[in-house]
């Protein structure tokens, strides 16, 4: 364990270029001193795991993950999980989905699960996982799953049990209950969710938008920022996007609500593509790509050879790091000049949420500071001016069936300079009740619509198709 520890130290140290964004060399240090403490004596693989999900965690880095292999990757894959679906608001855990076989109202809310009240287990659980920066927000959204799910999580840093106590105020009667509830299998939770939820596994759509006419505005749903690869074709989003702000422009639509909520990222040029539109001057989203060695400083590193610089470009800069010059590879780095011909200059709205990660952060980021965008929603989980998300590799263990995921580029983008290490925060901050979860009340997008643009018509509900003529 302290062999492997060693070898993270080195790895976090000399190849990740975020490690020291939020500590301290002498907190990183300080930490795993007090973890080389811990593994002084014996433990169990799965509690050595836990160490080092707190050390991935305090990076504060969405692109930077523990993981497992072998024995105990399965071990940890096939944990038991809990037989809800939550969502979490205000330190507040709520029952969403019930899949387990008690008649438990979904919208109930959770107390406590082993006397552990829910505010003490949500914050637990940020000590071992985190998102971009220091907020909360997006972790807390991630729990609510499918990829960081509580159901699985709890169990991984509570210890997994066949049974748990678990105390909730009901959603209808208001009434406190104390109850025993059975985890279930992967296998089991999916089986049950695919039963109960089917009509909720259609993939979403890279992009879509539609126009209403009669209330003057459109509306643009981007759930991700790749349609269906990052081999794509370049101009697979600016095609999109022409055709979205040709019609806007026909139209004449002076409204326009972007929804970035739950887009899990991807490319930043294509969040450069959309902003052309919207500026009047010549912009360049990334300010530098830097990272901390070459070819020949990873090979020593790492004993691998990454073709980095030819495939960026590096050149050498006066404090020892290199810097990406290749901008036909991280078109980050290009000059985009304004889309003149269906440029629009009306009311823009942008949606986002603990959802809005990776390149959607930085989206949301530019957006803010080259338009006059209302944001609406919550803090994303994305920064919004930085990213550590290019070129990423994974170092095994040598000791332990333990390995860590991390980047080798960090990208500054052209935003305010004190904004650029934290997440997005919207101008107006509105989430959902339970009661909106659990009726499917999209009070977001509701929001957007009757006090900003000032909506008279019926709100369509979250889960029904915009009024539209296009």
């Amino acid at each position: 364990m302290q062999g492997d520890l060693n070898i993270y130290k080195t790895i976090l140290t000399k190849a990740h270029p975020g490690t020291f964004t939020h500590q301290t060399t002498e907190e990183f240090n300080a930490m795993i001193n007090d973890m080389m403490l811990q593994t002084s004596k014996p433990m169990s693989a799965k509690a050595f795991y836990k160490i080092l999900l707190k050390l991935i965690a305090k990076i504060h880095d969405g692109h930077t993950q523990a993981y497992t292999f072998g024995k105990l990757g399965s071990i940890i894959n096939n944990q038991q999980r809990l037989p809800f679906q939550v969502y979490i608001k205000d330190e507040r855990i709520y029952i969403l989905k019930n899949l387990s076989q008690q008649k438990i109202t979904e919208g109930s809310e959770i107390l406590s699960i082993d006397n552990n009240l829910s505010n003490k287990i949500v914050f637990e659980i940020l000590t071992y996982y985190s998102s971009d920066g220091e907020s909360h927000n997006g972790m807390m959204h991630w729990l609510g799953g499918p990829y960081k799910s509580f159901n699985r999580i709890y169990p991984e840093i509570f210890n997994e049990k066949t049974t748990y106590d678990l105390v909730y105020r009901d959603y209808k009667t208001r009434e406190i209950t104390k109850t025993t509830i059975k985890s279930i299998s992967k296998e089991v939770y999916s089986t049950r969710a695919s039963k109960k939820y089917k009509s909720e596994t259609s993939p979403q759509k890279a992009f879509m938008y539609r126009i209403n006419t009669e209330e003057n505005y459109a509306y643009m749903k981007i759930s991700r920022f790749f349609k269906d690869s990052y081999e794509e074709e370049e101009d697979t989003y600016p095609i999109f996007y022409k055709q979205c702000f040709k019609e806007i422009h026909d139209k004449n639509i002076k409204n326009l609500i972007i929804d970035l909520r739950n887009n899990g990222g991807g490319k930043a040029s294509n969040a450069a593509y959309l902003l052309q539109y919207f500026v009047d001057k010549p912009f360049t989203p990334a300010q530098e790509i830097t990272t901390l060695g070459n070819d020949e400083y990873f090979s020593h590193l790492l004993g691998d050879t990454l073709d980095l610089d030819t495939s960026f470009g590096l050149k050498p800069k006066k404090d020892g790091t290199y810097r990406v010059t290749n901008h036909g590879l991280l078109r980050d780095l290009m000059t985009y000049s304004p889309i003149e011909d269906y440029s629009f200059n009306g009311k823009l709205i942008v949606l986002i949420n603990g959802g809005t990660s990776s390149a959607a952060g930085i989206a949301a980021g530019l957006l803010q500071e080259y338009t006059d965008a209302d944001l609406v929603g919550t803090e994303t989980y994305g920064y919004a001016g930085i990213s550590n998300g290019v070129r990423q590799i994974s170092v095994k263990g040598k000791y332990t069936e333990t390995a860590i995921y991390l980047p080798l580029l960090h990208a500054k983008y052209d935003v305010h300079e004190h904004i650029q290490k934290r997440s997005v925060v919207p101008d107006y901050h509105i989430s959902h009740s339970i009661k909106d979860k659990i009726e499917k009340n999209d009070a977001i997008f509701e929001f957007a619509l009757i006090n900003l643009l000032k909506v008279t018509q019926k709100i369509p509900r979250q889960d029904t198709t915009i009024k539209t003529e296009h």
